[in-house]
């Protein structure tokens, strides 16, 4: 584990797993940080046909990382994960992020595009204008998550109805990793206002690498109309949209981060 130094002096927390092979940078969504990738980081450096290292990242606010006052802009956010490369000593890597994470990866590629050999967008949008908005009660119940204390609340924005019934098994270890750290409302609302002011619909072509876009086809909180847009606009992007699946896709497919990163390595090898 080490820290990364980015603008405004910010200290960014990130953890390098596995040894060997290219690196892969997993980004969090919202006011969550890397421990809610929970044990996938670990298994991804060991699942598949091939190793690579992992380099998992608090964004700014969360976890370990230091906390600024914001608000936060998505610009600082890529720029952030642009260090904690210079300090991996990682001079380009596979970047998946999911909801928030998606976007910064955006930010990512766009910003940084000799830095990202390839991106994996999972359960994210373009922003406005072409992305499509959250159905209005689930932006109600997301925008509550800093007050709420009920896990039903979390499993209500992560999993579909299909899932629910199995939400006590599914998300067995987020109540433990909630309380040991509970969401920050000044936080939250920081990173909340740079997803608002996310927006990259018009810049999408710039993007050259391979990028895979995976989406739940019952995700309200990011529809996947947002992915399609995605998919559209990102030159040769490839799209996987989930059967029945919310927006906490690896909470009920553990192996989408080993399939995605297995699908960019293949497309950047040909």
């Amino acid at each position: 584990m080490a820290f990364a130094v980015s603008s405004g002096s910010t200290r960014i927390y990130f953890d390098v797993l596995g040894t060997e092979g290219p690196h892969v940078v997993l980004l969090q969504g919202l006011a969550l940080s890397s421990t809610f990738w929970f044990d996938l980081p670990r298994r991804l450096t060991v699942e598949g046909e091939r190793p690579c290292r992992v380099v998992v990242v608090d964004n700014r606010g969360v976890g370990r990382s230091d906390r600024p006052w914001g608000p936060y802009r998505m610009g600082q956010l890529a720029d952030d994960v642009a260090a904690v490369l210079d300090a991996a000593g990682a001079a380009r890597a596979f970047v998946l992020g999911i909801s928030l994470g998606g976007m910064i990866a955006q930010h990512v590629a766009l910003r940084h595009p000799t830095r990202v050999a390839g991106l994996g967008l999972l359960a994210t949008t373009p922003g406005f204008p072409h992305g499509v908005l959250p159905d209005p009660v689930m932006l109600w119940a997301l925008l509550r998550l800093p007050l709420a204390r009920d896990p039903r609340a979390v499993a209500r924005i992560l999993l579909s109805a299909k899932h629910m019934p199995q939400a006590r098994a599914l998300l067995a270890k987020w109540p433990a990793a909630m309380r040991s750290e509970p969401v920050v409302p000044r936080v939250f609302f920081a990173q909340f206002a740079a997803a608002s002011g996310h927006s990259t619909g018009f810049k999408l072509g710039a993007i050259r690498c391979p990028t895979l876009v995976v989406a739940g086809a019952e995700d309200d909180v990011i529809p996947p109309a947002n992915a399609r847009v995605l998919a559209r606009r990102i030159p040769g992007a490839m799209l996987e949209i989930l059967t029945d699946v919310g927006h906490g896709i690896p909470a009920v497919d553990d192996q989408v981060l080993v399939r995605t990163v297995g699908r960019l390595r293949e497309l950047a090898a040909a």
